[in-house]
């Protein structure tokens, strides 16, 4: 078993689906962490483990977490294969090139917002950090972002005193 995530202090409890979804019972055999101080703060698992998605999170915090993905970050992933910087591509090509362009939005923002890759995970991030994030991406088309990456590679490397 994984580690518990921590909330308000806390480590969470591990409980399943059934008691934070009674109402879905497609979701009943789901590893759930939940808090048991912070109302309504939970958070999933990774497919097939009882690894956490992230954090604990209130229905605000859910609320805003899942807005950041569906309004800025994931669309300009999704898309990159249609930024005009590409040519013609099959089904594979497509799907190469989205794949590296999540990680490129995400080093994008890990550095606008100052954070390290392994910071920059929504499931990680507070109310204050996801408006900053959606402040870091407001604007920002995926050209950017694959000029912001482009530069990055072609910077000399530093090499370790």
């Amino acid at each position: 078993m994984s580690s518990a995530p921590i909330c308000c202090g806390q480590p969470a409890r591990l409980t399943t689906g059934a008691e934070v979804y009674p109402h879905r019972p497609d979701l009943h055999d789901k590893p759930i962490w939940r808090c048991d101080v912070c109302p309504d703060a939970y958070v999933g698992c990774h497919p097939g483990t009882t690894d956490p998605l992230g954090t604990p999170a209130g229905p605000d915090l859910r609320r805003a977490r899942r807005m950041l993905h569906e309004r800025m970050i994931d669309p300009l992933w999704q898309t990159a294969d249609r930024s005009g910087a590409y040519g013609t591509l099959d089904e594979e090509g497509r799907r190469v090139v989205r794949q590296a362009a999540r990680g490129r939005v995400y080093g994008f923002l890990a550095d606008r917002m100052g954070l390290t890759r392994d910071e920059t995970h929504t499931g990680l991030f507070d109310l204050e950090q996801c408006r900053a994030a959606w402040r870091a991406l407001s604007g920002v088309a995926y050209p950017e972002i694959r000029e912001w990456a482009q530069r990055r590679r072609a910077a000399p490397k530093r090499r370790a005193a």
